[in-house]
């Protein structure tokens, strides 16, 4: 899904930035005007649509959290704000517009889902609901703005459903030309057998799931029990035991730090001691060992792919976007430096 344009209603993203402030600072900027002394003077119609004062406030509020700017733009910032609040809420009202001339309609269950998604963000039902008191909106308000904002996903993810994907040449070209994205740490292919254990069992327990893992290893060792067939057996890993405990490559600095130390201390072929993690306890099979360079064309390739689908998906989306723009009726009647006088800057 195109998710770079902005599309998500004020109220979402407001109540968004809600339920992250308790777990991060706000970056050290001039905030933008305060939306309660906003009116409902129109400073815009889009084909006849009113885009209201009260409307542009909140979303330079809603931008505000976003930007990162230079030193030369932090001496622009409102005129900066107030442009990219009237081209967001101006995208906003057309693509408002294409769903309901598309009939484009929502999936209850996925709403459903999407409601429930979002209400997660709280750590409590309670401070779910202050949230949406301090807002100013109820239940039905967001969901009402969750819909239109799935709606208006929509219509991008219509308009760029048939840009062709990326071609090899493409992709190669990328990788040739990107060499330091393409940077790869030191990582090993593993296998694992992983046996539970947590922090209510006794040490008599721990120790008894150690020792069969232990005997397991055994096994393994002798040439009696092929490993694979042990970690489809015995892991407790659902993710892998299946694949007979195949983990992948594993990069340095991504895993728990003494299930790292013994996989990167082992040779490609072997089996590390018995170790224990916050999960249980692992045996470990090293297969494939490499050093830290750069990823091969084919390692990179799954994510190439991936970005640059997205990269052009995206382009397309803004030409789709500009299009609506181009063909729309765009009447204002503030200037930002008008709209500034009448709400400063702090």
């Amino acid at each position: 899904m195109i998710r770079s344009i902005r599309v998500t209603l004020i109220v979402w993203a407001a109540l968004f930035c809600g339920a992250a402030s308790a777990q991060q600072t706000a970056p050290a900027a001039s905030p933008p005007p305060t939306a309660g002394s906003a009116s409902d003077v129109v400073v815009l119609r889009v084909s006849g649509e009113p885009v209201t004062e009260r409307q542009v406030m909140e979303a330079m509020e809603q931008i505000a959290g976003q930007q990162r700017l230079t030193a030369d733009q932090q001496k622009k910032r409102g005129d900066l704000l107030y442009q990219d609040a009237v081209e967001n809420l101006i995208t906003i009202v057309l693509l408002k517009s294409q769903a309901r001339l598309q009939n484009v309609t929502i999936d209850k269950l996925t709403a459903d889902q999407q409601m429930q998604e979002f209400s997660r963000q709280f750590t409590t039902p309670e401070d779910f609901q202050k949230a949406l008191a301090k807002q100013g909106v109820t239940e039905a308000e967001l969901r009402k703005n969750i819909e239109e904002s799935m709606s208006m996903q929509t219509v991008l993810d219509l308009a760029v459903r048939d840009v062709p994907a990326a071609t090899e040449e493409a992709m190669k070209k990328f990788y040739d030309d990107n060499p330091s994205k393409f940077a790869m740490p030191e990582r090993v292919r593993a296998s694992h057998i992983l046996l539970l254990a947590n922090s209510k069992q006794t040490p008599e327990q721990k120790a008894d799931i150690q020792k069969k893992l232990e005997g397991i290893r055994a096994e393994i060792t002798a040439g009696t029990l092929p490993f694979a067939d042990a970690a489809k057996k015995y892991s407790e890993d659902p993710t892998t035991a299946s694949k007979g405990g195949d983990l992948g490559f594993i990069l340095r600095g991504r895993m728990v730090k003494a299930f790292e130390d013994a996989a990167f201390a082992a040779g490609p072929g072997t089996l590390t001691p018995v170790v224990e993690s916050p999960l249980g306890f692992h045996l470990i099979r090293v297969e494939e060992k490499l050093p830290a360079g750069k990823a091969s064309y084919e390692e990179a390739k799954p994510a190439l792919q991936r970005y640059l689908d997205q990269v052009n998906k995206q382009t397309a989306a803004e030409k789709y976007v500009s299009g609506l723009k181009e063909k729309a009726t765009i009447e204002t009647f503030m200037t930002a430096e008008e709209f500034l006088k009448r709400h400063p800057m702090k």
